[in-house]
Protein backbone atom coordinates (compact mmCIF):
# COMPACT_ATOMS: atom_id res chain seq x y z
CA UNK A 1 0.00 0.00 0.00
CA UNK A 2 1.16 3.42 -1.06
CA UNK A 3 -0.37 7.19 0.08
CA UNK A 4 1.02 10.22 -1.98
CA UNK A 5 0.05 13.16 0.35
CA UNK A 6 0.33 16.95 0.70
CA UNK A 7 -0.11 17.30 -3.17
CA UNK A 8 -1.94 18.98 -5.81
CA UNK A 9 -3.19 16.05 -7.71
CA UNK A 10 -4.40 16.51 -11.48
CA UNK A 11 -7.58 14.34 -11.14
CA UNK A 12 -10.02 12.34 -14.20
CA UNK A 13 -10.15 12.38 -17.57
CA UNK A 14 -10.09 16.25 -17.38
CA UNK A 15 -7.13 16.70 -14.99
CA UNK A 16 -9.41 18.83 -12.53
CA UNK A 17 -6.71 19.81 -9.72
CA UNK A 18 -7.98 18.60 -6.03
CA UNK A 19 -5.25 18.83 -3.11
CA UNK A 20 -6.06 15.03 -2.06
CA UNK A 21 -3.92 12.15 -1.08
CA UNK A 22 -3.62 9.36 -3.70
CA UNK A 23 -3.62 5.85 -1.67
CA UNK A 24 -2.74 2.93 -3.84
CA UNK A 25 -3.32 -1.11 -2.74
CA UNK A 26 -0.84 -3.55 -3.54
CA UNK A 27 -2.17 -4.23 -7.35
CA UNK A 28 -1.42 -0.91 -8.50
CA UNK A 29 -5.00 0.55 -8.21
CA UNK A 30 -6.32 3.45 -6.53
CA UNK A 31 -8.50 2.74 -4.06
CA UNK A 32 -9.03 6.37 -2.37
CA UNK A 33 -8.68 9.95 -3.11
CA UNK A 34 -8.98 11.44 0.40
CA UNK A 35 -7.21 14.18 1.99
CA UNK A 36 -8.36 12.60 5.65
CA UNK A 37 -7.25 8.98 4.71
CA UNK A 38 -3.44 7.27 4.48
CA UNK A 39 -2.06 3.55 4.61
CA UNK A 40 1.02 2.16 3.99
CA UNK A 41 4.13 3.92 3.04
CA UNK A 42 4.17 7.74 2.79
CA UNK A 43 5.23 9.46 -0.58
CA UNK A 44 4.81 13.34 0.93
CA UNK A 45 4.26 15.42 -2.20
CA UNK A 46 4.45 18.88 -0.11
CA UNK A 47 4.85 21.62 -2.57
CA UNK A 48 4.41 19.25 -5.77
CA UNK A 49 1.69 18.27 -8.24
CA UNK A 50 0.45 14.33 -8.73
CA UNK A 51 -0.40 13.87 -12.47
CA UNK A 52 -0.86 10.86 -15.06
CA UNK A 53 2.47 10.00 -16.64
CA UNK A 54 3.64 10.57 -20.23
CA UNK A 55 2.69 8.58 -23.12
CA UNK A 56 5.03 9.34 -26.43
CA UNK A 57 2.22 8.68 -28.87
CA UNK A 58 5.00 8.60 -31.89
CA UNK A 59 8.00 7.79 -32.04
CA UNK A 60 10.89 6.02 -34.16
CA UNK A 61 13.05 4.64 -31.68
CA UNK A 62 14.94 2.69 -34.08
CA UNK A 63 16.96 5.62 -36.02
CA UNK A 64 18.79 5.88 -32.33
CA UNK A 65 22.01 5.13 -33.80
CA UNK A 66 21.86 7.67 -36.07
CA UNK A 67 21.08 11.41 -34.55
CA UNK A 68 21.64 14.80 -35.87
CA UNK A 69 22.92 13.29 -39.12
CA UNK A 70 21.75 14.78 -42.18
CA UNK A 71 21.07 18.08 -40.65
CA UNK A 72 19.71 20.24 -43.77
CA UNK A 73 18.31 18.00 -45.88
CA UNK A 74 14.98 17.56 -46.77
CA UNK A 75 12.11 15.50 -45.91
CA UNK A 76 12.17 13.46 -48.85
CA UNK A 77 16.57 13.08 -48.20
CA UNK A 78 16.31 11.93 -44.73
CA UNK A 79 13.60 9.53 -44.26
CA UNK A 80 11.46 8.35 -47.24
CA UNK A 81 11.54 4.46 -47.32
CA UNK A 82 13.68 3.07 -49.04
CA UNK A 83 16.40 5.20 -49.86
CA UNK A 84 16.49 7.98 -47.30
CA UNK A 85 19.53 9.19 -45.58
CA UNK A 86 18.12 6.87 -42.32
CA UNK A 87 17.63 4.22 -44.18
CA UNK A 88 20.92 3.92 -45.88
CA UNK A 89 22.61 4.57 -42.42
CA UNK A 90 20.48 1.94 -40.55
CA UNK A 91 22.22 -0.67 -43.06
CA UNK A 92 25.41 0.08 -42.09
CA UNK A 93 25.52 -0.85 -38.38
CA UNK A 94 24.75 -4.13 -36.83
CA UNK A 95 21.93 -5.46 -34.45
CA UNK A 96 23.58 -5.12 -31.44
CA UNK A 97 24.55 -1.25 -32.02
CA UNK A 98 20.61 -0.90 -33.11
CA UNK A 99 19.54 -2.71 -29.71
CA UNK A 100 22.06 -0.95 -27.84
CA UNK A 101 20.60 2.90 -28.83
CA UNK A 102 17.07 1.40 -29.24
CA UNK A 103 17.78 0.58 -25.09
CA UNK A 104 19.18 3.77 -24.17
CA UNK A 105 16.40 5.94 -25.75
CA UNK A 106 13.96 3.72 -23.79
CA UNK A 107 15.62 4.78 -20.75
CA UNK A 108 15.79 8.22 -21.57
CA UNK A 109 12.44 8.61 -21.85
CA UNK A 110 11.51 6.34 -18.75
CA UNK A 111 13.93 8.92 -16.81
CA UNK A 112 11.66 12.29 -18.11
CA UNK A 113 8.19 10.51 -16.85
CA UNK A 114 7.22 8.77 -19.98
CA UNK A 115 5.76 5.35 -18.93
CA UNK A 116 4.57 4.50 -22.50
CA UNK A 117 5.27 4.99 -25.93
CA UNK A 118 3.84 3.63 -29.75
CA UNK A 119 7.02 2.98 -31.94
CA UNK A 120 6.59 3.26 -35.48
CA UNK A 121 8.60 -0.48 -36.03
CA UNK A 122 10.25 -0.99 -39.71
CA UNK A 123 12.31 -4.17 -40.87
CA UNK A 124 8.89 -6.51 -40.13
CA UNK A 125 9.24 -9.57 -37.54
CA UNK A 126 13.17 -8.83 -37.22
CA UNK A 127 12.95 -4.96 -35.75
CA UNK A 128 9.79 -6.24 -33.75
CA UNK A 129 12.25 -8.58 -32.47
CA UNK A 130 14.93 -5.67 -32.03
CA UNK A 131 12.86 -3.26 -29.58
CA UNK A 132 11.49 -6.51 -27.72
CA UNK A 133 15.54 -6.79 -26.92
CA UNK A 134 16.27 -3.23 -25.86
CA UNK A 135 13.45 -3.17 -23.68
CA UNK A 136 13.10 -6.52 -21.85
CA UNK A 137 14.70 -5.28 -18.80
CA UNK A 138 13.04 -1.86 -18.56
CA UNK A 139 9.90 -1.25 -16.72
CA UNK A 140 8.27 0.95 -19.58
CA UNK A 141 5.67 0.09 -21.72
CA UNK A 142 6.42 -0.55 -25.21
CA UNK A 143 3.73 -0.37 -27.94
CA UNK A 144 4.72 -1.94 -31.07
CA UNK A 145 3.23 -0.95 -34.73
CA UNK A 146 4.69 -3.36 -37.78
CA UNK A 147 5.66 -2.95 -40.86
CA UNK A 148 6.66 -4.80 -43.57
CA UNK A 149 9.29 -4.04 -46.55
CA UNK A 150 7.48 -5.98 -48.88
CA UNK A 151 4.46 -4.18 -48.45
CA UNK A 152 6.50 -1.50 -51.17
CA UNK A 153 6.99 -4.38 -53.56
CA UNK A 154 5.19 -3.62 -57.06
CA UNK A 155 4.45 -7.51 -57.34
CA UNK A 156 2.89 -7.96 -53.65
CA UNK A 157 -0.77 -9.07 -53.87
CA UNK A 158 -3.67 -8.64 -51.79
CA UNK A 159 -3.93 -11.50 -50.34
CA UNK A 160 0.00 -11.28 -49.68
CA UNK A 161 -0.37 -8.02 -47.93
CA UNK A 162 -3.53 -9.81 -45.76
CA UNK A 163 -0.86 -13.11 -44.75
CA UNK A 164 1.87 -10.24 -43.95
CA UNK A 165 0.08 -8.36 -42.01
CA UNK A 166 -1.89 -11.23 -40.01
CA UNK A 167 1.23 -12.48 -39.43
CA UNK A 168 3.19 -9.34 -37.92
CA UNK A 169 0.00 -8.88 -35.58
CA UNK A 170 0.65 -12.29 -33.79
CA UNK A 171 4.01 -10.35 -32.63
CA UNK A 172 2.94 -6.68 -32.51
CA UNK A 173 0.15 -4.22 -31.43
CA UNK A 174 -0.79 -2.94 -34.93
CA UNK A 175 0.45 -1.39 -37.78
CA UNK A 176 2.27 1.63 -38.54
CA UNK A 177 2.82 3.09 -42.34
CA UNK A 178 5.07 5.55 -43.96
CA UNK A 179 2.81 7.08 -45.66
CA UNK A 180 -0.52 6.99 -48.19
CA UNK A 181 1.68 7.60 -51.18
CA UNK A 182 4.25 5.01 -50.57
CA UNK A 183 2.08 2.20 -51.60
CA UNK A 184 -0.62 0.61 -53.39
CA UNK A 185 -4.36 1.85 -52.66
CA UNK A 186 -5.26 -1.74 -52.61
CA UNK A 187 -2.56 -3.24 -50.52
CA UNK A 188 -3.46 -0.12 -48.14
CA UNK A 189 -6.93 -1.18 -47.74
CA UNK A 190 -6.14 -5.00 -46.95
CA UNK A 191 -3.88 -3.76 -44.35
CA UNK A 192 -6.36 -1.19 -42.78
CA UNK A 193 -9.23 -4.14 -43.03
CA UNK A 194 -7.08 -6.32 -41.04
CA UNK A 195 -5.89 -4.82 -38.28
CA UNK A 196 -9.98 -3.76 -37.63
CA UNK A 197 -10.97 -7.33 -38.07
CA UNK A 198 -8.36 -8.33 -35.50
CA UNK A 199 -9.01 -4.94 -32.98
CA UNK A 200 -5.27 -3.95 -33.92
CA UNK A 201 -4.34 -0.11 -33.87
CA UNK A 202 -3.63 0.67 -37.73
CA UNK A 203 -2.13 3.96 -37.45
CA UNK A 204 -0.65 6.14 -40.86
CA UNK A 205 1.33 9.36 -41.82
CA UNK A 206 -0.86 12.02 -43.68
CA UNK A 207 -0.41 15.45 -44.51
CA UNK A 208 2.92 16.13 -43.34
CA UNK A 209 3.58 18.37 -45.95
CA UNK A 210 1.84 20.32 -48.10
CA UNK A 211 3.36 18.80 -51.29
CA UNK A 212 2.20 15.20 -50.11
CA UNK A 213 -1.28 16.75 -50.49
CA UNK A 214 -0.93 18.29 -53.69
CA UNK A 215 0.58 14.67 -54.89
CA UNK A 216 -2.35 13.14 -53.70
CA UNK A 217 -5.04 15.33 -55.50
CA UNK A 218 -3.55 15.17 -59.03
CA UNK A 219 -3.62 11.27 -58.46
CA UNK A 220 -6.42 10.30 -56.89
CA UNK A 221 -8.46 13.36 -56.89
CA UNK A 222 -8.54 12.88 -53.09
CA UNK A 223 -6.31 14.51 -50.23
CA UNK A 224 -4.48 11.90 -48.14
CA UNK A 225 -6.63 12.71 -45.19
CA UNK A 226 -9.74 11.64 -47.11
CA UNK A 227 -8.09 8.44 -48.33
CA UNK A 228 -6.79 7.22 -45.11
CA UNK A 229 -9.90 7.53 -43.76
CA UNK A 230 -11.92 5.69 -46.44
CA UNK A 231 -9.36 3.14 -45.93
CA UNK A 232 -9.67 2.20 -42.66
CA UNK A 233 -7.10 4.02 -40.61
CA UNK A 234 -8.41 5.92 -37.17
CA UNK A 235 -5.33 6.94 -36.43
CA UNK A 236 -3.45 9.72 -38.07
CA UNK A 237 0.08 11.09 -37.57
CA UNK A 238 0.72 14.75 -38.15
CA UNK A 239 -2.39 15.68 -40.13
CA UNK A 240 0.28 19.07 -40.63
CA UNK A 241 -1.65 20.25 -43.46
CA UNK A 242 -4.99 19.78 -43.19
CA UNK A 243 -6.86 21.26 -46.62
CA UNK A 244 -10.07 21.33 -48.79
CA UNK A 245 -12.79 19.26 -46.59
CA UNK A 246 -10.04 17.80 -44.51
CA UNK A 247 -11.43 19.51 -41.33
CA UNK A 248 -14.84 18.18 -41.83
CA UNK A 249 -14.05 14.69 -42.47
CA UNK A 250 -11.95 14.45 -39.47
CA UNK A 251 -15.25 16.13 -37.40
CA UNK A 252 -17.05 13.01 -38.97
CA UNK A 253 -14.61 10.53 -38.22
CA UNK A 254 -13.34 11.19 -34.96
CA UNK A 255 -9.95 9.91 -35.72
CA UNK A 256 -7.09 10.26 -33.15
CA UNK A 257 -4.69 12.65 -34.62
CA UNK A 258 -0.81 12.42 -33.30
CA UNK A 259 0.84 15.71 -33.46
CA UNK A 260 4.74 15.95 -33.44
CA UNK A 261 5.24 19.96 -33.40
CA UNK A 262 9.31 19.80 -32.65
CA UNK A 263 9.75 17.39 -35.66
CA UNK A 264 7.71 19.23 -37.98
CA UNK A 265 9.67 22.51 -37.03
CA UNK A 266 12.77 20.92 -37.50
CA UNK A 267 12.05 19.77 -40.54
CA UNK A 268 11.07 22.78 -41.74
CA UNK A 269 7.49 21.67 -42.95
CA UNK A 270 4.91 23.98 -41.06
CA UNK A 271 3.17 24.28 -37.48
CA UNK A 272 0.00 21.85 -36.64
CA UNK A 273 -3.36 23.50 -36.10
CA UNK A 274 -3.36 21.58 -33.50
CA UNK A 275 -5.53 24.09 -31.81
CA UNK A 276 -8.41 23.59 -34.43
CA UNK A 277 -8.84 20.08 -33.88
CA UNK A 278 -9.23 21.35 -30.18
CA UNK A 279 -12.01 23.52 -30.70
CA UNK A 280 -13.41 20.64 -32.56
CA UNK A 281 -13.47 18.49 -29.88
CA UNK A 282 -10.42 16.10 -31.66
CA UNK A 283 -8.40 13.51 -29.68
CA UNK A 284 -4.86 15.12 -30.21
CA UNK A 285 -1.84 13.28 -28.75
CA UNK A 286 1.45 14.46 -28.92
CA UNK A 287 4.67 12.50 -30.31
CA UNK A 288 8.40 13.10 -30.41
CA UNK A 289 9.02 11.38 -33.65
CA UNK A 290 12.28 10.59 -34.96
CA UNK A 291 15.21 9.85 -32.70
CA UNK A 292 17.17 11.27 -35.03
CA UNK A 293 16.70 14.80 -35.12
CA UNK A 294 14.60 15.16 -31.79
CA UNK A 295 15.33 14.16 -28.20
CA UNK A 296 12.36 11.93 -26.58
CA UNK A 297 11.33 14.01 -24.13
CA UNK A 298 7.69 15.08 -23.50
CA UNK A 299 8.83 18.37 -21.51
CA UNK A 300 10.66 19.84 -24.17
CA UNK A 301 7.46 18.52 -27.03
CA UNK A 302 4.86 20.10 -24.63
CA UNK A 303 6.56 23.65 -24.66
CA UNK A 304 7.26 23.84 -27.80
CA UNK A 305 3.70 23.09 -28.70
CA UNK A 306 2.18 25.36 -26.54
CA UNK A 307 4.37 28.33 -27.77
CA UNK A 308 4.59 27.51 -31.45
CA UNK A 309 1.05 27.07 -32.09
CA UNK A 310 0.01 30.11 -29.90
CA UNK A 311 2.77 32.08 -31.83
CA UNK A 312 1.77 30.36 -35.71
CA UNK A 313 -2.37 30.59 -35.15
CA UNK A 314 -2.46 33.49 -32.90
CA UNK A 315 -5.31 31.47 -30.84
CA UNK A 316 -5.45 30.84 -26.93
CA UNK A 317 -4.95 26.97 -26.54
CA UNK A 318 -4.04 26.30 -22.67
CA UNK A 319 -1.47 24.58 -21.45
CA UNK A 320 -4.37 22.14 -20.02
CA UNK A 321 -5.09 21.11 -23.56
CA UNK A 322 -1.46 20.57 -23.78
CA UNK A 323 -1.15 18.22 -20.93
CA UNK A 324 -4.01 16.18 -21.96
CA UNK A 325 -2.74 15.73 -25.59
CA UNK A 326 1.05 14.21 -23.52
CA UNK A 327 -0.98 12.22 -21.22
CA UNK A 328 -5.07 11.31 -21.29
CA UNK A 329 -5.26 11.60 -25.15
CA UNK A 330 -2.68 9.51 -25.86
CA UNK A 331 -3.68 6.25 -23.77
CA UNK A 332 -7.11 6.34 -24.98
CA UNK A 333 -5.17 5.25 -28.29
CA UNK A 334 -4.54 2.12 -26.59
CA UNK A 335 -7.91 2.27 -24.95
CA UNK A 336 -7.08 2.82 -21.37
CA UNK A 337 -8.16 5.27 -19.22
CA UNK A 338 -5.04 5.88 -16.87
CA UNK A 339 -6.62 9.02 -15.17
CA UNK A 340 -6.13 9.28 -11.44
CA UNK A 341 -9.54 8.31 -9.87
CA UNK A 342 -10.67 5.83 -7.65
CA UNK A 343 -10.50 2.28 -8.71
CA UNK A 344 -8.28 3.06 -11.77
CA UNK A 345 -4.89 1.19 -12.61
CA UNK A 346 -2.52 4.40 -13.38
CA UNK A 347 0.85 5.31 -13.67
CA UNK A 348 1.91 8.48 -11.90
CA UNK A 349 4.37 10.84 -11.82
CA UNK A 350 5.08 13.48 -8.71
CA UNK A 351 6.61 16.76 -9.72
CA UNK A 352 7.53 19.65 -8.03
CA UNK A 353 5.56 22.70 -8.73
CA UNK A 354 6.80 25.97 -10.12
CA UNK A 355 3.93 28.41 -10.89
CA UNK A 356 0.85 29.11 -8.84
CA UNK A 357 -0.91 27.17 -12.44
CA UNK A 358 -0.51 23.93 -12.41
CA UNK A 359 -0.47 23.72 -15.96
CA UNK A 360 1.73 25.94 -16.77
CA UNK A 361 3.98 24.55 -13.92
CA UNK A 362 4.61 21.65 -15.96
CA UNK A 363 4.04 22.36 -19.83
CA UNK A 364 5.98 25.57 -19.36
CA UNK A 365 8.63 25.57 -16.63
CA UNK A 366 9.26 21.88 -15.91
CA UNK A 367 11.92 18.91 -17.00
CA UNK A 368 13.02 15.36 -15.94
CA UNK A 369 15.34 17.32 -12.94
CA UNK A 370 11.91 18.28 -11.72
CA UNK A 371 10.18 14.59 -11.18
CA UNK A 372 10.65 13.57 -7.50
CA UNK A 373 8.71 10.09 -7.85
CA UNK A 374 7.20 8.01 -10.67
CA UNK A 375 4.97 5.34 -9.60
CA UNK A 376 4.33 2.78 -12.10
CA UNK A 377 1.43 0.82 -11.37
CA UNK A 378 2.53 -0.10 -7.27
CA UNK A 379 6.31 -0.02 -8.07
CA UNK A 380 8.39 2.83 -7.17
Amino acid sequence: MITIKNGLVLTGINLEPVQTNVVINDDGRIIKLSPHYEEGEIIDATNCIVMPAFINAHIHIGDSIVKDVGDGLSIKELVEPPNGLKHQKLKEVNDDEIIEAMHESAKEMLYSGISTFIDFREGGLKGIELLKKATYDLPINACILGRSDEYYSSTITPNEARLITRELLQYCDGIGLSGINDIDPEIILQIAEVCNDEDKIAMIHVAEYYELQEKSIQLTNQTEVERALRAGFTNLVHVTHPIMQDLDLINASSPFIISCPRSNGMLSVGIPPISAYVEDGIDVALGTDNVMFNKPDMFREMEYALKSVRGAYKNKITAKDILKMATINGFKILGKDISIQENNISDILVIRRKSEDPYLSVVNRSSSEDIVNFIMGNQM
